[in-house]
C-alpha cells in the first residue's frame, strides 16, 4: 500500500504518481486506516474538482467507486485525507490500462531486444507508463495479498524506457498512435512461470496430478528449507570445485596447456567433453592492427551455456549466471592493447549440456572494425564434478505466482489481459487448452466481467532441454485451441522466433501483432482481418493437403517444398514439393518416404 506518511492510512499500490487508470468504466480505489475513520478523495484537474468520500470498516478496510471518466491525454490530481492525514498523487491519467503477464518473453526487458551492431535509440513516449510488479513467490492454501508486493509506475522516458517489457511497450505505442489515449501496463510477468503457477491451491487440487507436490510446498517452512538446502549444495560444489583447481590461477598468469578445438560448438561435441560438469577455461588469442581504435570496444560472445567469466588480458571484463542473456561486454579503457591479446572465458557447467551456442556471433566490435573471434580455441579442464542438481526455482512451480502477482490484479479494471505465456508448459501440451480455459474461466469470474484476453503464440524455437522442437509445435496447437474461448484471439509469431534463443529479439514485431489483435477483437476495426491456421491435414497417396481458415490469403514462394516436414515418431521426412490449390497447400512427398507415414492419423500432424 502507499504510505507516504509511515501512518496508518494508506492506498492501494497501483494508484499513485503517474498511475493510468481504465477510462470509461467505474474503478474501485481499496485502502486501510483508523477503523470508522473517513477517507476523502478529490480528484482535481482537467476543470473536474469532484470529492467522494467512504468509511472505514471495524478492520480498517475502506473503498471508493470512482464514477466513469472520458479518456484524455491531460493528467488529474488525487489528493487523500483521512483525519488529519493528506496524500496526494500527480500526474494520474484515465487511459487504456492492460494487465500483461505471462512468463521471460513478456518480461524481457527492451534494452535485451538490441545488438551493439543496432544501438538505435528508443522511442519514447510521456503518455505510456508501467507498474512491473516485483517477483514474490507464494505458496500459502489459497493465501491472496490484499495489494501487490511492490512496484511504482514508471513514465516510458529515456531512462525508463530500457527497463520496461519490449512486447508490453511496443504493444503499447501502436496502441497510443493510434487512438491517442494514455495506455498503462500492468505488468506481473515472471520468467519460467507455467500456467498452472497462476492458479489458487483449490483449482490445482481439483486436477489430481498436484497432490504430492500440493502437500509439501504449503508445510510450513517449505521455501525456507527448501532454499537452505539449495544453498548447502552449491556451497558444496564450489567448495570442491575450488578443491580440484589445479590451473585458474595458471591459466589467469598467461600459462597452461590447452588442447585445441572449435568454436562455437556443443562440448558433446569436443572429444572428451561429452556430458562435462564443471569449469573448463577457453582461450583466444588475437591480434589488433596497430592504429586501430581500440576505444569504446565490446565483447560480444553469443550465448554461453550455464555461467561465464570472461577476462581480457587478465582483467575480468564480465560475468553472466545463467544460460540465456546474450554475452554483450563492455570493455574497460586500457585493456586492450594493439598486438596480441588474450582472450579467457571460464565456463561453469552445471547439468552436463554445456557449450557455446551455434548461429551466434562471437567477435570484438571496435569503432572501425570488427574482430571475428569464432574459429580456432584452445581449452583446459580446470575441474570436472558431478552434475548438479538443479535448484529449485520457486516460480516455476504451481501456485506460486497465484497470491501476489495474480489476486492482486483482480480488484483493478483493465481493457483486457495480454498474455505471453507457455513455453514452461511444453512438457505436457496436452494438458494445456483444458488448463488455460480454467485459468481465464477463473479469471474472469474473480474480476467480474468478460475481460478479453489475447494471446502470443509461441514462436519458432529448437529447445535443446526438450529433445527437440516438437513439443513447441504441439503447443502451439493447444494454444490454437485455446481461440474456442470466447472473446480471445492470439497473435501468431511463429516466424519471429530464433531457433537457437528462448528470447527472440524482435519482440517489435510481437508487439504490432498483439495490437492488430486488440485492434480486431475489442476495438472493432473490421479493416484487421482474422489470422490464417492450418485447420486439417488430409493424406492422399504420397501427397498431404494442408486446409487453411482461409485459402486465398495463404502465399508460397518456394514451390521445391523447401521448410516442410513431417514429423512422426518413425522420423523425418522432408518435402520435396509444394504448390498452392484453391483447396489448400499439396505438399508431395516421396513414395518411399509415405510408406513410414501415411498410416499415421492426419490430426496427429
Amino acid at each position: 500500500m502507499n504510505n507516504k506518511e509511515n501512518t496508518g492510512f494508506s492506498v492501494m499500490r497501483t494508484v499513485s504518481d503517474r498511475a493510468v487508470m481504465q477510462y470509461g468504466c467505474v474503478n474501485t480505489v481499496y485502502g486501510h486506516a483508523p477503523a470508522y475513520s473517513v477517507v476523502a478523495l478529490t480528484i482535481s484537474g482537467n476543470g473536474t474538482g469532484a470529492t467522494l468520500t467512504a468509511a472505514a470498516d471495524a478492520d480498517g478496510n475502506w473503498k471508493i467507486d470512482i464514477p466513469a471518466f472520458k479518456g484524455s491525454l491531460k493528467p488529474y490530481t488525487f489528493t487523500f485525507l483521512c483525519g488529519d492525514i493528506t496524500l496526494e498523487f500527480t500526474d494520474i491519467y484515465f487511459g487504456e490500462l492492460f494487465h500483461i503477464s505471462g512468463q521471460s518473453n513478456m518480461e524481457l526487458p527492451m534494452y535485451r531486444t538490441v545488438s551493439p551492431f543496432d544501438m538505435e535509440e528508443f522511442p519514447v513516449c510521456e503518455y505510456i507508463r508501467e507498474f512491473r510488479v516485483p517477483i514474490v513467490c507464494c505458496f500459502g492454501k489459497d493465501e491472496e495479498y490484499e495489494d501487490f508486493p511492490g512496484g511504482e509506475w514508471l513514465t516510458a522516458d529515456s531512462v525508463n524506457v530500457p527497463e520496461m517489457s519490449a512486447a508490453g511497450y511496443y504493444f503499447a505505442l501502436e496502441i497510443y498512435k493510434r487512438y491517442r489515449m494514455p495506455v498503462g501496463l500492468l505488468n506481473t510477468s515472471a520468467g519460467g512461470a507455467p500456467i498452472e503457477a497462476r492458479m489458487p491451491y483449490s483449482m490445482l487440487s481439483e486436477f489430481g496430478w498436484n497432490d504430492e507436490f500440493l502437500k509439501k510446498c504449503t508445510a510450513e517452512g517449505y521455501m525456507r528449507e527448501t532454499a537452505t538446502a539449495d544453498a548447502m549444495r552449491n556451497e558444496q560444489r564450489e567448495a570442491e570445485l575450488k578443491r580440484l583447481d589445479g590451473i585458474s590461477d595458471t591459466v589467469l598468469g598467461g600459462g597452461g596447456k590447452f588442447t585445441g578445438c572449435t568454436l562455437p560448438a556443443d562440448l558433446k561435441d569436443i572429444p572428451g567433453l561429452s556430458g562435462f560438469c564443471g569449469h573448463i577455461w577457453f582461450r583466444k588469442d588475437f591480434d589488433i592492427p596497430e592504429g586501430t581504435d581500440i576505444n569504446g570496444a565490446v565483447l560480444i560472445l553469443g550465448t554461453l551455456t550455464d555461467a561465464d567469466r570472461t577476462y581480457l588480458n587478465g582483467t575480468l571484463t564480465g560475468e553472466t549466471g545463467y544460460m540465456y542473456p546474450p554475452r554483450y561486454y563492455y570493455v574497460p579503457e586500457n585493456v586492450l592493447k594493439h598486438g596480441k591479446n588474450t582472450l579467457l572465458v571460464r565456463l561453469d557447467v552445471r547439468y552436463g549440456c554445456g557449450g557455446v551456442t551455434k548461429g551466434k556471433r562471437y567477435c570484438l566490435k571496435l569503432p572501425d572494425r570488427v574482430i571475428d573471434l569464432s574459429g580456432e580455441w584452445g581449452y583446459a579442464v580446470a575441474a570436472a564434478v558431478a552434475c548438479m542438481k538443479r535448484e529449485t526455482f520457486f516460480q516455476g512451480l504451481p501456485l506460486s505466482m497465484y497470491g501476489a502477482l495474480t489476486a492482486p490484479a483482480f480488484r483493478i479494471k483493465c481493457r483486457a489481459l495480454i498474455w505471453y505465456q507457455g513455453e514452461s508448459d511444453c512438457s505436457h501440451p496436452d494438458r494445456y487448452t483444458f488448463l488455460f480455459r480454467k485459468f481465464v474461466e477463473m479469471y474472469r469470474e474473480r474480476c467480474g466481467y468478460e475481460i478479453p484476453v489475447i494471446t502470443t503464440q509461441l514462436c519458432n524455437f529448437d529447445d535443446p532441454f526438450a529433445g527437440g522442437s516438437d513439443c513447441w509445435a504441439e503447443l502451439r496447437q493447444a494454444q490454437l485451441g485455446c481461440l474456442g474461448i470466447p472473446a480471445t484471439d492470439m497473435a501468431v509469431t511463429i516466424d519471429l522466433g530464433e531457433s537457437n534463443d528462448l528470447h527472440p529479439m524482435n519482440k517489435k514485431g510481437v508487439g504490432s501483432r498483439l495490437a492488430l489483435c486488440a485492434r480486431r477483437t475489442f476495438y472493432g476495426d473490421g479493416s484487421v482481418p482474422g489470422d490464417v491456421f492450418c485447420t486439417r491435414a488430409e493424406i492422399s497417396g504420397s501427397s498431404i493437403l494442408l486446409r487453411f481458415t482461409d485459402n486465398s490469403r495463404v502465399m508460397l514462394s518456394d514451390t521445391s517444398g523447401k521448410g516442410f516436414d513431417i514429423v512422426t515418431g518413425e522420423g523425418v521426412f522432408p518435402a520435396l514439393s509444394a504448390k498452392m490449390t484453391d483447396s489448400g497447400l499439396l505438399l508431395g512427398f516421396s513414395t518411399t518416404s509415405c510408406d513410414d507415414f501415411l498410416a499415421t492419423p492426419a490430426e496427429s500432424f
